[in-house]
């Protein structure tokens, strides 16, 4: 196998000359009212294309970052360091202790962006907004995507398995753009995410995270074994009955 780290800049310098072209309209992107300064996401790296990426920020006003890559293993950090009313900023960290970047002020929208977590013109990144997930699907008609609403998401946080209430998003070659992401529902927060386009790929998982999320507690499956001997009580008090009053004992 050639180990030689390819230079690929078309992601980054097609998706950002395209974008100039095109005025956007900020759409609100507070995804959680809880969210506050110092709070924090962990993804895991699953797996990587051995690509060296540009980093631009989104337009306005596309700011360039530097060069990034990771590969399977690495984390992928971000740390609030402000929240306003229609924008979230902190600090990205990409690699692990021995080889990593860090790019300093970047915005949600910035992480939608340069990661290709979004669908344009929706910009996702790692905290969607949640307060209403039918403008989203608005926005993105026309994009080859498919939403999704699933319930009992099985996933993994600092070792533990949860199952969470999910939307998700499957974007099929759009201007060769392919993406499924997995938000949660009530928090906005990405939890999974495989995306690609043109060399790059990413695959990332929520590892650990500083916020609360809401938990489905049961599954479908668990919930119908805790309400079997219910039923079976309920099914059982008929012959139980004609049994007392036939004087069997």
């Amino acid at each position: 196998m050639n180990h030689k780290t390819v230079k690929n800049y078309s992601v980054s310098f097609l998706l950002f000359f395209t974008f100039l072209l095109i005025i956007f309209n900020s759409n609100p992107i507070l995804a959680n009212p809880n969210l506050k300064t110092d709070d924090w996401l962990s993804y895991s790296v699953l797996s990587a294309s051995e690509t060296t990426n540009a980093f631009f920020g989104n337009f306005p006003p596309g700011t360039y970052y530097g060069e990034w890559s990771v590969v399977d293993g690495d984390n992928i950090n971000y740390n609030i360091t402000s929240v306003r009313e229609n924008e979230i900023n902190g600090t990205l960290f990409l690699g692990n202790v021995s080889n990593n970047v860090t790019f300093f002020d970047v915005r949600n929208i910035d992480v939608a962006f340069g990661l290709t977590l979004g669908i344009y013109p929706w910009n996702g990144g790692f905290l969607a907004n949640a307060s209403n997930w039918e403008t989203i699907q608005t926005l993105i008609q026309g994009t080859n995507t498919t939403v999704t609403e699933i319930d009992n998401f099985n996933h993994e946080i600092e070792g533990e398995q949860h199952f969470y209430s999910v939307i998700q998003f499957n974007t099929s070659n759009y201007y060769g753009q392919f993406s499924l992401l997995h938000y949660h529902s009530t928090s906005g927060v990405l939890l999974r995410a495989s995306t690609s386009y043109s060399l790059y790929e990413l695959s990332i998982s929520l590892s650990s995270t500083s916020l609360e999320l809401e938990v489905q507690t049961q599954t479908a499956g668990t919930k119908l074994v805790s309400l079997l001997p219910i039923m079976l009580l309920i099914l059982a008090f008929p012959i139980f009955r004609r049994r007392n009053s036939r004087g069997i004992k």
